[in-house]
């Protein structure tokens, strides 16, 4: 089940007739506040608040997916007084391509904020119906029942749309986005290889009986090779034991079986070697979930150059494929890091002292408490071959960004062994050694030198940095007066002027505007690609799930799972269900 929330980009009134009272500050409800945001002041019993309007709430749910509800989370109250306006609930009205679905909100108008939640089934409503410009919230209020004057109030009012999306059979799910269709197909040529994904989720409940998955292979492509995922499948409802089954496919009459049996995921991935001319289509058929998205390529001639797909560059290849790619195996071989039973532990004081001279009294009185330690990791070990790309996962406070310092040598473990073979390029906090009185120039030698980059060295890539950070005439400028983007530009350039054997980042991929987001992820991926191991964390399993080929899952200072990127992101994410909301502040989950 997924879940997008959204607030309004416009919200207006439409007045009916004379009676209806204008609302103030109506683009203010669009806000999470429990302030007073807009309001309506009503003086006699004639008086009916105008009608709101909202809309624009910029959802971008999948086109195949099954809205299961909408929840419209809002609130109105009266002002406190001894004798306040009267006015029942409002009536909500969703409009979706001229289509009507109509409620009345649970309670009337109190003199306390109240959130309320009004749930609308949307089983009669379409991704493309929520998705489109004519969707759009209407609420009614009635009029006042009392001929006492007073203020209604209307604090904010969002949206929470759960659906789910490819539920059954799906090809390529992971890169959906970018899915070759008819009008936009993958250009190939004969003789080049593409890759393409089936996954099966049952939906049959337990059963030993095999699921079978028949695939259309048109004239002109071929199977060169096939991989399976290995994937959390299996798990029964209510033990926690699994059904043993392993994925087959039948080569010779294009029949797959997947694993799957219970709870849990099935895929496999073919390279196809193109062979024939013209436009190709591929589609997988199941009797319970029917056929999958029609999947197209346009076959030409040899040597046709075609443009770069984005397709192709989101997918990313499994453990089980690099098990076959000689050169990674030859680079996997050699250590990068490993960890042997890493501890870190902290001091932390147990009060709050707010300056020195009330330290200095409470030292002479005997009254300051002893300071406590914190262990932030426990015996964390863990090997990385060269190549890999390895994501670390976990709820707030798991050890995470103590990790990726102890790896880089800000911190040094108080306990355990730690080797590192090859020169580490840390990106934690970009910039994190500038000083801002200084040029965006001479900040580059301070920050290179910090990095441990010689001054010659920098001086042969001064101008590919500054080129590569668009600052042009500002590199000379006090980068106090900088933005907190041209700070990033820069960090990230200088960080970046060299391709490291050891790559750690921590949450630095939304760096600087969009063009230049897209132009450091270019720039990251490009160093993924040369054989760089890299070392990721991100709030956001699906990044995880895109750019890693294994993921090692830290809780509360211990390593919890280490293993294939979709197993341990599945039990994760099921782990979060029972997380606090402190523990799941700011993660993503998908």
């Amino acid at each position: 089940m997924t879940i997008q929330v959204r607030y309004p980009n416009e919200v207006y009134e439409k007045k009916e007739k004379n009676t209806q009272k204008s609302w103030d500050n109506l683009e203010n409800i669009k806000l999470d506040d429990w302030q007073s945001l807009a309001s309506v002041d009503l003086t006699i019993s004639e008086n009916t608040p105008a009608p709101i309007y909202v809309k624009k709430f910029n959802f971008n749910i999948p086109s195949d997916a099954a809205i299961e509800n909408i929840q419209i989370e809002h609130d109105y109250h009266r002002e406190q007084s001894q004798d306040p306006i009267e006015i029942e609930a409002p009536i909500i009205k969703i409009s979706a391509n001229g289509e009507y679905l109509e409620q009345k909100s649970h309670l009337d108008a109190g003199i306390f904020p109240t959130e309320r939640n009004l749930v609308f089934e949307g089983e009669d409503l379409s991704a493309n119906d929520i998705n489109g410009e004519d969707f759009k919230v209407e609420i009614i209020f009635p009029e006042n029942t009392k001929v006492n004057s007073g203020t209604l109030y209307l604090d904010f009012i969002r949206l929470k749309v759960q659906y789910e999306t490819k539920r059954y059979l799906l090809t390529s799910g992971e890169t959906s986005q970018y899915f070759p269709h008819e009008k936009n197909p993958l250009e190939k040529a004969i003789g080049d290889t593409f890759k393409y994904t089936l996954s099966f989720r049952n939906v049959n409940g337990i059963s030993n009986d095999k699921q079978k998955v028949e695939l259309n292979l048109p004239d002109g492509i071929e199977i060169e090779k096939y991989y399976y995922k290995a994937s959390k499948v299996n798990k029964l409802d209510e033990v926690d034991d699994f059904i043993e089954a392993k994925d087959e496919f039948d080569d010779k009459n294009l029949i797959w079986y997947p694993s799957v049996r219970g709870k849990g995921v099935s895929r496999i991935r073919f390279i196809f070697k193109c062979t024939k001319p013209g436009l190709k289509k591929l589609f997988a058929f199941n009797e319970n979930t029917e056929i999958t998205p029609n999947f197209y390529v346009n076959i030409h001639s040899e040597n046709f150059e075609a443009k770069e797909d984005k397709y192709e560059e989101t997918m990313n290849k499994w453990s089980s494929e690099l098990e076959d790619d000689e050169e990674f195996v030859a680079l996997n071989q050699n250590l990068a890091i490993k960890t042997n039973n890493i501890s870190m532990e902290f001091e932390m004081a147990q009060e709050k002292v707010d300056n020195l001279k009330e330290y200095v009294i409470k030292g002479l009185k005997r009254e300051l408490k002893p300071k406590t330690n914190f262990k932030a990791l426990t015996d964390v070990s863990f090997t990385i071959n060269k190549g890999e790309r390895v994501g670390i996962i976990g709820f707030n406070g798991a050890g995470k960004s103590t990790v990726l310092k102890i790896l880089s040598g800000v911190l040094k473990p108080t306990e355990g062994e730690l080797d590192i073979q090859g020169k580490i390029a840390p990106l934690l906090e970009l910039g994190a050694g500038f000083d801002h009185n200084y040029s965006g120039r001479e900040n580059i030698f301070l920050n290179g030198a910090i990095l441990g980059y010689s001054k010659e060295f920098l001086e042969s890539k001064y101008d590919e940095i500054v080129e590569f950070s668009e600052l042009g005439e500002f590199i000379d400028t006090p980068i106090k007066n900088y933005s907190s983007g041209m700070n990033a530009k820069l960090g990230f350039s200088i960080a970046t002027i060299v391709e490291p054997d050891i790559l750690i980042l921590d949450e630095i991929l939304s760096v600087g505007d969009v063009r230049f987001q897209k132009k450091s992820g270019d720039k990251l991926k490009e160093m993924m690609g040369s054989g760089t191991t890299v070392l990721l964390v991100s709030h956001s399993t699906a990044k995880i799930r895109e750019l890693c080929n294994r993921v090692i899952w830290l809780d509360k200072g211990k390593v919890v799972m280490d293993g294939d990127t979709d197993y341990v992101c599945d039990a994760y994410i099921e782990a979060a269900e029972k997380a606090s909301e402190d523990e799941k502040m700011n993660l993503e989950f998908s």
